[in-house]
């Protein structure tokens, strides 16, 4: 089992954008996605060395918001709770499972269970991604 934290706020995996050169027209991704997927990605080559996995995988995401400044309470800070707004927990999952293509395992498909949780944290916690990856040994039940 690998256990990563990723620090700072969790960002989605933007929609690609376009741009003509001479006659054809390349896609690529946004500049906020590429720079957090650069530093997640760096995160993960720190955490786990080795080469990626193989096999069907086991992926537990949980991104943690800031709390806004606005939520801010003196007598009774903030508890953590879930987070209903954008970004979608599929587009942060999707910038999660992109980061570690290469690095954790070969390809996304891979992953064969995928958990994804969204909380807004309480006032003095830190905004990150913790991530989980297992590799799964037992058979599928439904």
């Amino acid at each position: 089992m690998i256990e990563i934290l990723i620090p700072g706020e969790p960002v989605a995996q933007g929609r690609p954008r376009f741009a003509r050169r001479g006659r054809s027209v390349v896609a690529f991704d946004p500049a906020k996605s590429r720079t957090w997927k650069a530093s997640a990605q760096a995160h993960m080559v720190m955490a786990f060395p080795g080469p990626p996995m193989r096999g069907p995988l086991s992926v537990e995401v949980a991104a943690t918001f800031a709390c806004p400044k606005s939520q801010w309470r003196k007598r009774e800070p903030q508890a953590a709770r879930w987070h209903e707004k954008r970004p979608d927990a599929e587009n942060v999952a999707k910038a999660v499972l992109d980061a570690a293509t290469g690095v954790l395992w070969f390809d996304d498909a891979q992953v064969s269970r995928l958990l994804v949780l969204k909380v807004v944290g309480g006032q003095l916690e830190a905004p990150c991604v913790f991530l989980r990856v297992e590799r799964i040994t037992t058979e599928p039940s439904r």
